[in-house]
């Protein structure tokens, strides 16, 4: 069973996240840099920053920069920032604005 870092609904966290083999879960509000193996915001979410992640699901606010192998943008994302991906989903109802281009 995976042990999630978790943000939960209501806390707000500013700073750098060295999660490493940890995926996190964000229902808060976090600010800063965040490193994973996985990262979920959640529809409730909001991220401002850089995540480098192998795995990201994007539900809720994200402004920033992105790098992950593979990226999935639900129907509740709003989206604004720079992502690299090799392998991106969006979902229908989804606001994505910004750059999205490959991960080299």
């Amino acid at each position: 069973m995976e042990s999630y870092t978790t943000i939960t609904e209501g806390m707000i966290m500013e700073g750098k996240l060295d999660a490493g083999q940890s995926p996190v879960l964000i229902a808060g509000h976090f600010k800063g840099e965040i490193n994973a193996i996985e990262v979920i915001l959640d529809a409730s979410g909001m991220f401002d920053g850089q995540i480098n992640a192998a795995k990201v699901e994007l539900s809720g606010n994200f402004k920033g920069k992105l790098t992950t192998e593979e990226l999935n943008i639900g129907s509740t994302a709003a989206i604004d920032g720079d992502l690299k991906t090799n392998s991106l989903v969006i979902e229908l109802g989804a606001e994505v604005s910004g750059t999205i281009g490959r991960k080299s």
